[in-house]
């Protein structure tokens, strides 16, 4: 098995540097190379979606496609604890991004992004966008730890458009409190889903 981290080390390299037309060839073997080793990590999800004629060679087929994929959902939930690299997590997560996972996938993606450093701060932003996406009123005060969080930097800014989508008095109280937000997105945000919900 090829070592995907001396094939991404090799890559950023190459990319930070100017490129004979040997490297830029070298530079897109590499990109091949790594995704096929990255989409090794969820052939599973792509197995099992094909038993569902759910034909696809990457995630990333998945969150490029126009079509819906309800029936998809539950095997996405399932393989998103299930890997590790960073950018299948967020071709997973980014495919859990449709109307579809509403009110099912929430708890799952709160989970996954409590347990995330905080130098992920990207996969966090899209994890929050997912919510922001899927979250329902049963769901929203378990986003309150994570936007008054000051901790958890900018990926709060779609946890925090997600509160502008429920009308209730506790999410009103948490923008109040977020309007002041050190952070200028984090209180612009705050402001954007204080006027949805008064």
């Amino acid at each position: 098995m090829v070592d995907i981290e001396i094939l991404e080390k090799r890559w950023a390299e190459l990319a930070s540097k100017p490129k004979t037309k040997e490297e830029i060839e070298e530079t897109l073997l590499l990109a091949k190379q790594i995704e096929l080793e990255r989409a090794k990590e969820y052939q599973g999800l792509i197995d099992e979606l094909a038993v569902l004629d759910i034909k696809i060679n990457s995630i990333w087929d998945l969150v490029n496609t126009k079509s819906k994929y309800p029936k998809a959902i539950p095997i996405l939930m399932k393989y998103l604890p299930l890997v590790n690299y960073v950018r299948n997590k967020e071709g997973i997560v980014r495919a859990l991004t449709v109307p579809e996972a509403k009110g099912i996938v929430v708890p799952l993606l709160i989970r996954e992004y409590l347990q995330l450093s905080n130098d992920k701060e990207n996969l966090k932003w899209v994890i929050g966008n997912a919510v922001n996406v899927t979250i329902t009123k049963s769901e929203v005060a378990n986003i309150f730890p994570i936007v008054l969080n000051k901790e958890n930097g900018l990926s709060r800014q779609m946890f925090v458009s997600a509160l502008g989508k429920i009308k209730a008095e506790n999410v009103k109280d948490v923008l109040l409190r977020l309007v002041n937000d050190d952070d200028k997105v984090i209180s612009d945000e705050a402001k954007k889903s204080l006027k949805k919900v008064s």
